[in-house]
């Protein structure tokens, strides 16, 4: 059911201008999906999550004007079929990322325009129950704004990722160039007293990927293209994070302007060999190769997204495809596409053209 399952008969697609939640068949064996068709009307599903154990998928209602949500579906693995269960505020505007702990009990959602982090309790059946907010809009604990001025107006924050332990949460806040630490087994409450954790100025960190040695994270900064290693060391009852030196790489190719582009995802291959990345604007993906000593960086390979706007990328469970939703732009491509490219585990490396799929504006893929 989750996306760790072996295999998988649907993706399902988030979007940006389309009516809801959209699916397909997904045929592992040849990195194909079927006829793309709406699964259920929703606002703006931009990001998704899965309950660990419980038919359950959850996706953020991506508006503002106070209409910011987070939904929770019922989820039927043989049909594909979805049918509301509830839908709670995400408790202010833009929200842009949601994740569910292992145990099954609580959500987090990041409002990317509100500048908060929301937490939410899950009722036996999955159900979203409002539990606690933290929000860095003013407020010294998360820093002061960061330089670029037309994007760091705010406290912007991106993406929710739970630590391999289950113990600690990291929320990027664009705005003001910091990750944010949020210890969730901490008494007051799980977005209590978080610990900032700087990052460089202008940077604007985005997304955050462990690596399953369990001991770096590495942070894709959108606003200047760039990638850092962070060690981490997570002992006698509290976490550490700090930035290594000389540890950036930059996602874009030598001799290309900054102007234009934006970093964008992130992730780490299930064996910890090879960091992944994709930019706005270039329209590109990198991968990287892992020193297993160090967990610096090299670039191994750079690939067209196969299309404009890539919002989200990963590998299908059974590690032999990767996906790629690229967002479109208003010309010459206002519809977006899905691109799939044949992974090889071994190498890293990626097929240099990908199949493509039409799809409206899609903003991330789940299997299931």
């Amino acid at each position: 059911m989750a996306q760790g399952h072996t295999a998988p008969r649907w993706v399902f697609l988030g979007t940006d201008k389309g009516k809801g939640i959209y699916r397909a068949h997904w045929d592992a064996a040849t990195g194909t999906m079927g006829a793309v068709e709406l699964a259920i009307e929703t606002d703006r599903p931009d990001f998704f999550a899965i309950h660990p154990f419980l038919p359950v998928m959850y996706a953020v209602n991506a508006v503002g004007a106070g209409k910011g949500a987070v939904s929770s579906f019922h989820l039927d693995t043989t049909s594909g079929g979805l049918a509301l269960l509830n839908r709670a505020s995400s408790q202010d505007d833009g929200p842009c990322a949601v994740s569910v702990n292992k145990s099954g009990k609580n959500a987090f959602v990041a409002n990317y325009t509100g500048g908060t982090v929301a937490a939410y309790s899950l009722a036996a059946d999955g159900t979203l129950r409002g539990l606690s907010s933290f929000d860095c809009r003013n407020n010294p604990v998360c820093g002061t704004l960061g330089p670029v001025k037309e994007r760091q107006d705010a406290a912007h924050m991106h993406c929710v990722t739970i630590s391999p332990g289950q113990r600690y949460m990291l929320t990027c806040n664009l705005g003001e160039d910091a990750l944010e630490l949020f210890r969730l087994d901490n008494p007051a409450g799980p977005l209590a007293n978080p610990v900032r954790i700087p990052a460089r100025a202008g940077s604007g960190p985005r997304h955050v990927a462990f690596h399953p040695a369990k001991k770096w994270v590495y942070c894709i900064h959108e606003l200047d293209c760039t990638v850092d290693l962070y060690d981490w060391n997570e002992t006698g009852g509290a976490a550490s994070m700090k930035l290594r030196d000389a540890s950036v790489v930059s996602t874009l190719a030598k001799g290309t302007p900054l102007t234009g582009n934006t970093g964008c995802e992130i992730f780490v291959s299930r064996d910890g060999r090879f960091v992944y990345t994709c930019t706005r604007g270039v329209d590109e993906i990198l991968v990287f190769r892992v020193n297993s000593a160090t967990g610096l960086l090299t670039e191994q390979q750079r690939v067209s997204t196969g299309g404009k706007i890539p919002r989200y990328m990963a590998l299908d469970p059974s590690g032999k495809w990767l996906v790629c939703c690229n967002q479109g732009a208003a010309v010459p491509n206002p519809v977006g596409n899905v691109t799939v490219f044949a992974h090889d585990a071994a190498t890293g490396k990626l097929s240099e053209t990908p199949k493509v799929f039409a799809a409206e504006t899609p903003m991330f893929t789940l299997f299931v």
